[in-house]
């Protein structure tokens, strides 16, 4: 096993950037693929260490992970093919991988392309398909906000047909559509720091677009038996609980908790309710032992 810190490591002709941290099962945590480095994870989900050993990972094209050669190269079978050859560097016969938003997508992924490597999956807020149910369900949950100080200026970019060229135009639109992502807007500026050292890949969103019209796990979900835990924020707007119900519902052996209170990252809003249950929940699975 790796010592805690940084590396590099090849997979599929690609250079690709991961962080080791913490103690326990090793767990691999890859960002969500459209574009946002492993900065912000390792800066805020850092007391997730004290019962895991931590693999962020860099997917390709983010961060400091090299960008394939065109937008094609960014697909569930790569990112899935990815997670393994870090798997084998690390010299595991099964991993944990954590995911959230999209990343819980990748996580899902793994677990049905290498059933026999996978230990289990700790899902984040997230979602198993792009369609009208989720559309309908997003929309909702944006115009329940329109009361908001925050709401116009917020959903004029959410909305604006204007699309970045190039990564600081990226980041300036994401910074814009923050606010629905919190419940409580002064989270923002608490976790400032992490935002900023925070990077966004335009490429990379970019190949994301593409894997995205693919999303549809539904028919599959039943095939998962590894211990599944899903949590989510109860106002997340954008990966909102019907979702993770969805992906429970199927998993058979799953086990669902809503974070009251919080929005996309609740482990930010709702830090000692996020973390305390979250690690219960890996007790009642047998991810973690019981007496850590």
């Amino acid at each position: 096993m790796f010592k805690q810190g940084a590396y590099t490591y090849t997979s599929n002709d690609l250079e690709l950037w991961f962080k080791v941290s913490g103690k326990g099962p090793i767990c691999i945590c890859p960002t969500p693929g459209w574009g946002v480095s492993a900065d912000f994870y390792f800066h805020t989900l850092n007391n997730l260490e004290d019962v895991l050993t931590i693999v962020y990972l860099d997917t390709r094209g983010t961060g400091r992970s090299q960008k394939p050669p065109t937008a094609n190269d960014y697909t569930y079978k790569q990112y899935a093919s990815d997670l393994d050859n870090l798997r084998k560097l690390l010299n595991q016969e099964k991993i944990l991988v954590l995911g959230h938003s999209q990343a819980g997508a990748h996580a899902m992924q793994y677990a049905l392309y290498y059933p026999q490597y996978c230990a289990g999956l700790i899902l984040l807020d997230t979602l198993p398909a792009l369609d009208e149910h989720l559309n309908e369900d997003t929309q909702k949950n944006i115009m329940a906000r329109q009361h908001e100080p925050w709401f116009e200026e917020a959903y004029a970019a959410y909305i604006s047909e204007a699309h970045p060229q190039n990564d600081k135009e990226f980041t300036h639109f994401l910074f814009d559509i923050l606010p629905f992502y919190f419940v409580d807007q002064d989270i923002i500026k608490q976790y400032q720091e992490a935002f900023q050292a925070t990077t966004f890949s335009l490429d990379a969103m970019i190949g994301q677009e593409t894997v995205q019209l693919e999303l549809n796990l539904l028919p599959d979900l039943h095939k998962i038996s590894v211990p599944t835990l899903l949590v989510v924020g109860s106002d997340d707007f954008i990966c909102p609980p019907l979702q993770s119900e969805r992906i429970h519902l199927r998993i058979p052996n799953s086990k669902l908790i809503i974070i009251q209170n919080a929005g996309h990252f609740p482990w930010l809003e709702q830090k000692e309710s996020f973390f305390s249950r979250t690690r219960a929940g890996l007790q009642a699975l047998n991810l973690i032992p019981e007496n850590t």
